[in-house]
């Protein structure tokens, strides 16, 4: 029985001996078992990695020049400017820039606010403080060409850039979309000062 018992605890005891080695001289646990690290990119830098940095519309403008009139009620929208940079980089030339700003504010309230901005200067023809009635509303200005000889001594646009002024009335939400397209030649034309219907637009948002 003494033999036995013997026998039985020396298998005990290399068994364990055995056990020991094959796990470096620790216990294993399932519960304490880790998976494997991945790289230390997580997800978090990896999104904002992949946004492209906010843009300040309005700070940018007003580094071109800080008499360019920005209707308050208007916010810059990226969507509608990447979309259409595409029609205007077509129109105005590859150096050509757009920042689109959109408001609910009707179309009237806008025109009222730039028209009524632009009537300082001696250089914009006078205009009705309200548009006129129609089916579909739009108004370009040449900034450059407008906003010369102010009645109130004030800061004129430099004629290093081109300012052109776009306001649509859409016939979805956002009611009014305003853009401000900045090109690297001023326009020299003389009519450029007299604010224009601008050309309907071919987008699909505007008239949804």
């Amino acid at each position: 029985m003494t033999g036995r018992r013997a026998t039985a605890v020396a298998s005990l005891l290399i068994a364990g001996a055995l056990f020991v080695r094959c796990t470096g001289g620790q216990e294993s646990k399932a519960a304490e078992e880790q998976a494997p690290r991945k790289n230390g990119i997580t997800t978090t830098a990896v999104t904002a990695a992949s946004q492209p940095p906010e843009v300040d519309a309005k700070a940018a403008l007003r580094s071109i020049n800080p008499a360019i009139p920005i209707y308050a009620g208007a916010k810059y929208r990226d969507d509608l400017t990447r979309r259409d940079s595409v029609m205007i980089k077509n129109q105005y030339g590859p150096n050509a820039e757009v920042y689109t700003l959109a408001t609910d504010d009707s179309f009237p309230q806008v025109y009222h606010y730039y028209t009524t901005y632009l009537a300082q200067f001696r250089a914009y023809p006078t205009q009705s403080p309200y548009p006129a009635t129609q089916t579909w509303r739009t108004l370009e200005v040449q900034l450059n060409q407008a906003m010369q000889d102010p009645f109130i001594p004030g800061d004129m646009l430099k004629p290093d850039r081109q300012i052109t002024l776009q306001i649509a009335e859409t016939e979805a939400e956002p009611k009014t979309v305003i853009r401000y397209v900045i090109t690297p030649q001023p326009i020299q034309s003389a009519q450029a000062q007299t604010p224009k219907p601008a050309a309907p637009s071919t987008n699909a948002f505007d008239r949804e």
